[in-house]
């Protein structure tokens, strides 16, 4: 090969290889995170690969229980996958909280947007023992019995006007 054809093809090599470099590089660092995610779910998983928090649009349904309606947000899960938990929105019921799950799969304890009416509610045994709400304007507390029967309510509306029922007084003593 003659002086200039070996010239040449170096040239070429050279030019090729340049602009092969030109073409990988970019003008944002490799490490840069993109602008957009888009995903229906996102699993977060601890160090043994369960998943711990999850964020779906919709979420799936706990473990052996089936939603009444689709759930779109965030679901915390135990180390054995059962979910513990979520902060969700349900727009079909125009529901929006923050729920703590039992053991056996319920909501134990719920603070929550219903409506646009604030309402905290805490369960036991898949039955509300205290709800405290304030709907259209009336604060309540009620206290219900283990079968779910109000036993006692506290309301107060938005004049001030108070109401307790459920009292019994006490029988008087002879």
């Amino acid at each position: 090969m003659t002086n200039l054809l070996r010239r040449v093809v170096l040239m070429v090599v050279g030019s090729c290889a340049v602009g092969a470099l030109g073409a990988c590089a970019s003008e944002k660092p490799a490490t840069q995170a993109p602008d957009s995610l888009s995903v229906r779910t996102l699993n977060i998983v601890d160090e043994h690969g369960q998943a711990r928090i999850r964020i779906g649009a919709p979420l799936p349904d706990p473990q052996g229980l089936k939603r009444a309606v689709k759930a779109y947000g965030l679901q915390f899960m135990s180390a054995d996958g059962q979910e513990i938990g979520g902060l969700a929105m349900l727009d079909s019921i125009g529901f929006r909280g923050l729920c703590f799950d039992s053991e056996e799969g319920y909501e134990a304890m719920c603070m929550s947007l219903m409506k646009g009416q604030p309402n905290i509610t805490l369960r036991q045994d898949w039955k509300e023992r205290i709800v405290i709400s304030v709907d259209n304007g009336v604060a309540s507390i009620v206290l219900n019995d283990a079968e779910e029967k109000p036993r006692l309510r506290l309301t107060v509306d938005k004049d001030g006007k108070t109401q307790v029922e459920g009292v019994t007084p006490a029988s008087v003593s002879r």
